[in-house]
């Protein structure tokens, strides 16, 4: 993955790019790639959002090893629908479904910062979990992000951490925000109204478990 002078929006506008330029056949290999670096955003979020990443981290992980022999997105949502398990917990069908809302997330997070100069991180990622990842999740953990909040950094910190100012955040967020709607919007369509059932996450880890990196939401 291109690093591109530490700047996190820069990089992520590149790896958006690539994806967003594979239309309709979008590589399963270059997918992980993407969602390795949108997942860097919960490095930067605070505690509370750890749990996400390690969540999120197996699924990529899921989607990276069947990609030598499911080349696409596509074929990924086929085999499982064919093999009637796309809602099934641990597919590779459900973990992608959940992917798409950890970018969904990323978008409504920096959208919020980009349209609201003032608001704080800690509100800008309540909004953008509620229209993401809230409907999915277990009243315990709704809770417990909700309480989490105040352990959230800064606006600041947050911009300062990630390589970036108000400045030059401005100049890629919009392009960011356009290819992850646009990106999510084609995955959204391979599912055909296929309705994903509800997390049974009730416990959030705080820091690096043993082995959690394989768990399944």
């Amino acid at each position: 993955m291109t690093k591109h002078k530490g700047r996190y929006l820069e990089g992520l506008s590149a790896s958006l790019k690539t994806v967003h330029e594979q239309g309709d056949d979008i590589q399963s290999a270059d997918f992980a790639l993407l969602c390795d670096h949108i997942l860097e955003a919960f490095d930067h979020l605070g505690t509370i959002m750890y749990f996400a990443k390690v969540e999120m981290g197996g699924k990529v992980e899921s989607i990276r090893k069947v990609s030598s022999q499911l080349k696409t997105l596509r074929e990924v949502v086929d085999s499982d629908v064919r093999a009637g398990r796309a809602t099934t917990k641990g597919s590779c069908a459900r973990n992608l479904h959940r992917l798409m809302l950890v970018i969904t997330f990323v978008r409504l997070l920096l959208q919020q910062l980009l349209d609201k100069p003032t608001i704080q991180l800690k509100d800008a990622l309540w909004v953008a979990y509620k229209g993401s990842l809230h409907p999915i999740h277990t009243y315990m953990v709704q809770t417990a992000v909700w309480a989490g909040l105040g352990m959230v950094p800064s606006r600041a910190a947050f911009m300062a951490s990630i390589g970036e100012d108000e400045a030059s955040a401005r100049l890629h967020v919009p392009e960011v925000l356009a290819a992850a709607a646009e990106l999510v919007g084609r995955l959204e369509r391979m599912y055909g109204g296929t309705v994903m059932p509800a997390s049974d996450l009730t416990y959030i880890p705080t820091a690096p478990p043993a082995a959690a990196a394989g768990a399944a939401m």
